[in-house]
């Protein structure tokens, strides 16, 4: 199973696709680079001057509001499994490795690696950015990593939008295991923004894991919402092991 999930990782790697999900690193670096210059076309608007930690935090917050990179995951993860099913390469792989399960899991594996090492990665040159660029503007930014009472709250933060990375991954590959590319595609958005328009809804909104994100990132610094961060990891977690689960069998079944 490593060894699949190796060859799995040099794949996405390798992968045109995910070079365009890498380029989100290019948001803190632009965005504390127009800081530190005074440019008009880079602002900060906040009740008090940020530190380090805060601004990785809000720079991710931006990704997740941003939509597109979890559009760019989505079509990777299809791509991954179902580009492989019609263009045929994926029988080459079967051929030596008859056991479906594995090729399915190690490629689910694979991408929540990704997921994982891409954002720890964000949140570090975030904070390399905040201490070469940002910091220069006094005005906006403190010297330091973070206040008392702001770590866990921050990460917090962090992880709820890498719960949502997490979610997209799991459901995009079941979604791959179904339909054509650009159908699982399609189907994803339009579950999205279904996500989007549910959480402002009644009773409706308690099984929209957005719903809970929304609340942990615009809560006010310092209030950890544990509550919201539990819920939200349990609906993920039930959403995935489903689509794992039903993905999984699909794929085993399907004429390859």
């Amino acid at each position: 199973m490593k060894d699949l999930v190796k060859i799995e990782l040099i794949k996405i790697i390798k992968h045109k696709d995910f070079l365009l999900m890498v380029s989100m690193l290019f948001i803190p670096i632009m965005y504390s680079i127009g800081l530190a210059m005074n440019s008009k076309s880079f602002t900060y608007v906040g009740g008090q001057k940020v530190s380090g930690l805060a601004f990785a935090s809000e720079m991710y917050t931006f990704v997740y509001m941003c939509f597109i990179y979890f559009i760019i995951l989505s079509v990777c993860v299809i791509r991954s499994l179902r580009g492989e099913i019609e263009n045929k390469s994926i029988q080459l792989y079967t051929q030596r490795i008859n056991n479906r399960k594995k090729i399915y899991l190690a490629k689910n594996t694979a991408y929540l690696i990704l997921a994982v090492i891409t954002t720890l990665i964000f949140i570090i040159t975030s904070i390399i950015c905040f201490y070469l660029f940002t910091i220069r503007r006094a005005d906006i930014a403190v010297p330091e990593f973070c206040r008392k009472g702001e770590l866990l709250y921050y990460l917090v933060n962090i992880l709820a939008i890498l719960l949502c990375f997490i979610f997209t991954v799991n459901i995009s590959l079941f979604l791959g295991a179904y339909k054509k590319s650009f159908q699982a595609m399609g189907i994803f958005i339009f579950v999205w923004l279904a996500f989007m328009y549910l959480k402002e809804f009644s009773y409706v909104k308690y099984f929209v894991p957005i719903y809970y994100v929304e609340k942990i990132v615009n809560s006010d610094v310092g209030k950890c919402e544990w509550k919201c961060l539990g819920v939200l990891l349990m609906l993920v977690s039930i959403y995935s092991v489903f689509g794992i689960i039903l993905g999984k069998k699909k794929f085993e079944k399907s004429d390859i």
